[in-house]
């Protein structure tokens, strides 16, 4: 083979390692809760003739979240969110409408058009702080309200509104005061049978 001949291979080669989509870092434009989809931007800069430009954004890409037997965890996006995009195999139209084994639309192979949201991802500028260590943790930025699942339990942080009935079997121990129908468990006051008041007992 001449150097001729393996340049022009080598050119093709790289022609069509460059056309093939495997993932990409991206930053979330637009977050669509009731479709389940976010507009984003790829962050590296294409080569193109020679120049460095920024890619267009990419329209309608699914999210992916933790669904099964009847139970979600489902994120939620906002601008400026980093994350990563999954480019699939195949033409995912159908099955993204249908959710079931389908004949794809068309034979387009790792295409932007067949990509998936899976963020996110914490850039070194801008590093995960303020939350438990050795846990697994569902939190508010900056750790003023999270749920951390440890071995050694599980443990609440921030104010909590709980909507239905609390069955609890155990005891509870309560550092500060407990209301009930209005009544302060620290301060309230009984009525003794001759008309007189005492604090909690």
């Amino acid at each position: 083979m001449s150097r001729t001949q393996q340049s022009v291979e080598n050119q093709e080669q790289r022609a069509l390692a460059q056309s093939i989509h495997v993932g990409a870092l991206c930053r979330v434009e637009e977050f669509d809760a009731s479709k389940m989809t976010v507009k984003v931007q790829p962050l590296s800069k294409a080569l193109d003739g020679g120049t460095y430009r920024t890619p267009p954004p990419i329209l309608g890409v699914p999210v992916a979240l933790i669904r099964g037997g009847g139970l979600i965890l489902r994120p939620w996006y906002q601008k400026g969110d980093l994350g990563v995009l999954l480019f699939l195999d195949h033409d995912i139209d159908r099955i993204a409408e249908a959710g079931e084994e389908v004949q794809p639309n068309t034979e387009r192979n790792h295409a932007e058009e067949d990509a998936v949201f899976v963020g996110a991802f914490a850039a070194a500028s801008n590093p995960v702080k303020g939350l438990p260590d050795n846990a697994l943790v569902m939190a508010a930025e900056g750790g003023g309200v999270f749920v951390a699942v440890s071995k050694s339990g599980i443990t609440l942080q921030g104010p909590i509104t709980v909507n239905g009935n609390i069955t609890q079997t155990g005891s509870s121990t309560v550092s500060g005061d407990v209301t009930a129908s209005g009544h302060s468990l620290a301060s309230h006051t009984h009525t003794g049978v001759h008309g007189e008041t005492s604090g909690p007992h």
